[in-house]
């Protein structure tokens, strides 16, 4: 996920997609969560997407977290590529995520990819 694409704030479409996100998040949970009982996994590429916001710049990326989970009501990943306006945080660096600032989710699991909710969205427009 080392593709950058920028996206204003004002969009209507991304927005909302991110906010089906944040509202579905409980069915990414559940598949984990019924992913981690099994004797062998079967989720492939859990991944989240969240808006990081720097300290140092003042300036806020929406990144992928790779490996992702949940640690009590957080969320935790690696992060997939360098940010480019985070200078705080670098790629393979694991970090800690509110549900407030997850902007996409996306899992593979037999074949099938759920979420992907702003994906979607960009590969329609052909900005991916």
């Amino acid at each position: 996920m080392d593709n950058i694409v920028p996206i204003p704030g004002d969009d209507p479409e991304i927005n909302a997609a991110m906010e089906e996100a944040r509202r579905r998040l409980p069915e990414f949970r559940r598949a984990l969560d019924e992913d981690a009982r099994r004797v062998v996994p079967e989720i492939e590429g859990a991944l989240i997407k969240a808006a990081v916001s720097s300290v140092a710049t003042g300036k806020t990326e929406h990144i992928w977290l790779e490996d992702a989970g949940f640690e009590d009501d957080r969320l935790v990943g690696t992060v997939s590529s360098e940010p480019e306006e985070i200078p705080e945080i670098a790629k393979g660096d694991w970090i800690t995520i509110s549900p407030d600032d997850i902007s996409d989710w996306v899992y593979r699991h037999r074949g099938r990819t759920f979420g992907g909710f702003t994906v979607k969205i960009m590969q329609r427009r052909g900005d991916w």
